[in-house]
């Protein structure tokens, strides 16, 4: 363990918790300090844009189980580190000394505008705001076609509100390819929602009876509504970081074993990694979150990492318009799929790509609507000519 007895985790995200949780489990037995900047303990983002906000699952059913021997630290940011003194400075001009540090800090909400009152959908009081402004709405419109806008506009459907979708290009068409985003508008649209494309670019003003529009750059009204939600990406949280001498690139980055620098590891949203192309990009989704926090972890205590981020197949997974669809492997998938199981008819189907080059290397495979656990629809991206053990 190389004589550390004091680990700091920066993030009480998930990928701070999970990171904690691997620490344990490989047998760290000292102290462990999580930072949190919410005033919430730990918390799950995937159900705030669905059942949250749509009033179906109870607030609290998103807190994280955490150990009991975690020293939980919230509503403070860390606000500048000092490498040199192993030091951690925190917003409430405290500051803490690690032995090995996790950067877990994540992202937030990019915006549309400088105003203080856009909407956005990151964090549990945001859902909950946002599920307050709904209850006096009746129109509805979301700025950004992605799986958060999509699933936001679901929502709002769902609870009757008149719903439009903006974007600068065809709703999901770069995550899940034409086929799958094809069906998903094809269903949006019998859910009533309308979507439209800007490609000139969007634009959040003030409405002019009450409210707020979206409005391309040559001020063309896309849509005016009583809430306006932007769901436009999300920003990582590194300024903390400027003039520590941690190198930064679109986030923190991280090499193969998700090491950032002597002493210091960093797992989630926050972390940049060079793709096959050598270009740096995040990958902000759980799944990497999770898997980037047990190599951390592993990293971080000397250890061999058992798995490394990309060795194995992505996974990720959004519900919206009646539609549960899990996807694993390369983003987008090229070419056409192969029907493994159910049918594209009834929009209850198993399909599989061949990787993009042809090759042996890992594929796509995508779950609509049909029973197959997230090992095996892995599998199946990782080894698309194994179809017949797919269920």
């Amino acid at each position: 363990m190389s004589g550390r007895r004091r680990l700091v985790v920066v993030g009480g995200s998930q990928a701070g918790c999970v990171t904690a949780a691997a620490l344990r489990q490989f047998g760290f037995d000292g102290e462990i300090t999580v930072i949190g900047d919410e005033r919430h303990r730990p918390y799950a983002r995937p159900p705030l844009s669905k059942g949250v906000l749509g009033g179906t699952e109870p607030d609290d059913s998103v807190f994280l189980s955490t150990a009991d021997d975690l020293d939980i630290v919230g509503g403070v940011r860390a606000v500048r580190l000092d490498m040199e003194r192993k030091l951690v400075e925190l917003s409430d001009k405290d500051s803490i000394r690690y032995d090995g540090l996790v950067v877990a800090t994540g992202a937030r909400a990019r915006r549309l505008s400088r105003h203080g009152e856009e909407v956005t959908l990151r964090t549990l009081d945001d859902a909950i705001h946002l599920r307050e402004r709904f209850d006096n709405a009746r129109e509805v419109a979301v700025a950004g076609g992605g799986f958060l806008g999509l699933e936001i506009a679901s929502t709002a459907a769902s609870l009757g509100k008149a719903v439009t979708v903006i974007d600068q290009i065809t709703p999901l068409a770069g995550r899940l390819g034409p086929l799958l985003s094809d069906m998903v508008l094809t269903a949006a649209a019998e859910a009533g929602v309308k979507v439209r494309v800007s490609t000139g670019g969007v634009e959040l003003r003030p409405g002019r009876h009450g409210g707020d529009r979206l409005q391309s750059t040559d001020g063309t009204v896309l849509a005016e509504a009583d809430v306006v939600v932007t769901a436009v990406g999300d920003v990582p949280n590194v300024e903390w970081l400027h003039g520590s001498g941690i190198a930064l690139n679109g986030g923190v980055v991280v090499d193969a074993d998700c090491r950032v620098a002597p002493d210091i590891v960093a797992a989630g949203d926050v972390t940049s990694a060079p793709g096959v192309d050598g270009r740096y990009g995040r990958t902000p989704h759980w799944w990497n979150a999770s898997a980037q926090a047990t190599t951390a972890a592993s990293t971080l205590l000397g250890r061999e990492p058992e798995t490394r981020p990309g060795s194995r197949a992505s996974f990720c997974w959004t519900e919206a318009f009646g539609l549960r669809i899990r996807i694993a492997g390369q983003l987008p998938p090229i070419g056409e799929p192969v029907v493994v199981g159910g049918s594209l008819e009834d929009r209850s189907v198993l399909l599989a790509w061949s990787p993009p080059d042809g090759g042996t290397g890992i594929g796509t495979a995508a779950a609509v609507n049909f029973p197959i656990s997230a090992p095996k629809l892995r599998r199946l991206a990782e080894d698309p000519t194994a179809r017949g053990g797919a269920r």
